[in-house]
């Protein structure tokens, strides 16, 4: 297992997406794809599959969707034979598709991602990095054979917990240290498997901070909000860049444990489909992609109701 750090290169296939987009009715939901957008041809030269098959997959929450297409639509254009693997659901399952050679590209996080496979070694043991080249560096390390990350973005998507205004002003909470001591009061919500994190989730709030809460309600991440909307749920568990925390006025706790770390988008790859071509074409998405970038992409899917297909040609379009 290796890191690739490479320098980005800005690639001529993005410049041939621009000119070529038209039809924006990519289908999402399917398990496959065309290796191009539809309406995107190839570029010239290339027969749609000159880079050889890959399998771009995503989680269960918009923006793995959206970065699943940026990666998969980028890499189409550039000659690979593209399919989807969508939704395929939480960290644990997807990473067995990974590991397995079922996916062979993956949008990921660089605090989350290192955190996973740290705990596979040792349950009890926490990443030692304090910023993104000290993670990139320890995965390293912990990534098994044959999975490696490429450049990471200086995108940046951080876990956050979430209250509705009513909770925040009954309880007085503005920050996690808060938020435990009004834990008997307080029901939460979030994905399944975020009863069982550390430090960031049910187990480390418990742990780190003495929190028991009310109640634990188990969401799919794209309910959290509703719960949170319909008075079901007192907090939730969120991603920093999800509009609807501002569109609905919820309030944002401050993590003044330190307990989240750094969380730069970055493509978790497989070394036996990591060419020259993949890495500098992934490389250049990323080298191109920021927090204020992803964040205004996710409004036009979350407040637009655009497809997250449609969005990432639109955004691979205007980089031309």
């Amino acid at each position: 297992m290796n890191i690739r750090r490479t320098i980005p290169l800005v690639l001529v296939p993005l410049l041939v997406l621009a000119a070529a987009c038209g039809d924006d009715d990519d289908d999402t939901d399917s398990g496959t794809a065309a290796s191009t957008p539809a309406g995107t041809e190839a570029p010239a030269g290339t027969d749609g599959a000159a880079g050889g098959a890959i399998t771009v997959g995503s989680a269960n929450f918009p923006e793995s969707q959206l970065l699943a297409q940026i990666y998969g639509q980028a890499l189409a254009t550039a000659g690979f034979d593209v399919s989807y693997q969508p939704d395929i659901g939480a960290r644990e399952i997807y990473l067995a598709a990974v590991e397995s050679g079922e996916v062979d590209v993956m949008p990921e996080y660089t605090g989350a991602l290192l955190a996973e496979y740290v705990r596979r070694a040792d349950p009890d043991a926490v990443p030692t990095a304090t910023n993104v080249d000290e993670q990139i560096a320890e995965l390293g390390e912990v990534l098994p054979d044959g999975l490696e990350v490429l450049t990471p973005s200086a995108a940046e998507d951080k876990d956050v917990i979430v209250c509705t205004s009513d909770a925040a002003e009954e309880y007085g909470l503005t920050n996690l240290t808060e938020l435990a001591a009004a834990a008997p009061n307080i029901t939460i919500g979030g994905p399944p498997e975020f009863e069982t994190r550390a430090p960031f989730g049910i187990a480390g709030f418990r742990d780190i901070l003495g929190a028991e809460f009310k109640e634990f309600v188990p969401l799919e991440i794209g309910a959290v909000a509703d719960a949170l909307a319909a008075g079901q749920i007192d907090c939730g568990n969120l991603f920093s860049t999800n509009s609807v925390i501002s569109t609905a006025g919820f309030v944002p706790l401050e993590d003044d444990q330190g307990l989240v770390p750094n969380e730069a988008v970055v493509p978790l790859v497989r070394t036996d489909i990591a060419t020259d071509e993949l890495v500098a074409t992934l490389d250049d998405i990323s080298s191109q992609l920021d927090t204020e970038i992803l964040t205004g992409l996710m409004v036009k899917i979350e407040v637009d109701a655009s497809a997250p297909d449609v969005v990432a040609t639109e955004w691979l379009a205007s980089l031309g």
